[in-house]
């Protein structure tokens, strides 16, 4: 048994800021005796426009979120989640979208870049074309650590099953899935794209939001989540503020929920 956590704000255009917010989290989640803490996507910088995104990301060589993150990790003792960072490498063009996991020594045990890019209209009055200005990853990424097996994704990801199937299969027993998901989205398509990806793999997901209104005027959709393997909301976000939602995680669920239904492994 271990306790986790999924951590909820709204990024600004003011990366300093969102280094506060995330250090008050962790200590908070630290407090509680949690034994990981997630954060959400963007959660150093969600710009106003494409010209501050190249101007602010920060060096993907250089981070000092990273480096705060790291400090984080080895003063609360904490794994810690990064959902994403937005960060630039010299020379590059495009924006980098990179997910971490931080053990509690302050290691790096795991990168990922995320590999979906939203590319949709979604009739909230904006465009999105994350392939316009951001890197594809092209590699699945899981790591076995010494609280679970941990598969990392980030935010439109969850719209493609396959890639979690592939994550079970690898032994992943928690899923992480950290959005920015618009208000609109989400409405739709937040809980049950959540839930559907805990049932079909059998494993925990912990989905951490952004929510609110950002700099460059979209509304994301909050009601951060950690969801059990049989599909069940286990924790859930009660207002659109920043907030840190708590569950009790049992790993023995996941071999509950894969003996009783073994559709995960399946071809």
């Amino acid at each position: 048994m271990m306790l986790v956590a999924a951590a909820q704000f709204c990024a600004s255009n003011e990366i300093s800021k969102n280094q506060y917010i995330i250090e008050k989290l962790t200590q908070n989640a630290s407090l509680k005796n949690a034994s990981l803490i997630c954060f959400p996507e963007c959660a150093n910088l969600i710009a106003k426009d494409q010209k501050e995104l190249k101007e602010k990301a920060e060096a993907a060589d250089n981070s000092e979120t990273i480096k705060k993150i790291k400090s984080l990790a080895r003063r609360y003792s904490i794994m810690i989640s990064v959902g994403s960072l937005i960060l630039k490498k010299s020379g590059q063009e495009k924006i980098l979208n990179r997910g971490f996991l931080i053990g509690k020594y302050g290691e790096c045990l795991a990168t990922y870049d995320k590999i979906h890019m939203f590319d949709a209209d979604v009739g909230d009055g904006k465009i999105y074309r994350e392939s316009d200005y951001f890197y594809a990853g092209n590699q699945l990424v899981t790591a076995q650590t010494e609280i679970a097996h941990i598969g990392l994704s980030i935010c439109y990801d969850v719209r493609f099953p396959e890639m979690y199937r592939k994550m079970s299969q690898a032994g992943a027993e928690i899923i992480v899935t950290p959005a920015a998901f618009t208000e609109k989205t989400g409405k739709a398509h937040w809980h049950v794209l959540q839930r559907a990806r805990a049932i079909e793999t059998g494993c925990f997901i912990i989905a951490a939001a952004q929510s609110g209104t950002h700099a460059d005027g979209r509304q994301t959709y909050g009601h951060s989540l950690i969801v059990n393997p049989w599909g069940q909301i286990i924790a859930e976000a009660k207002t659109l503020q920043t907030e840190l939602v708590i569950a009790e995680v049992d790993l023995k669920e996941v071999d509950f929920a894969r003996n009783a239904i073994g559709a995960w492994k399946s071809d």
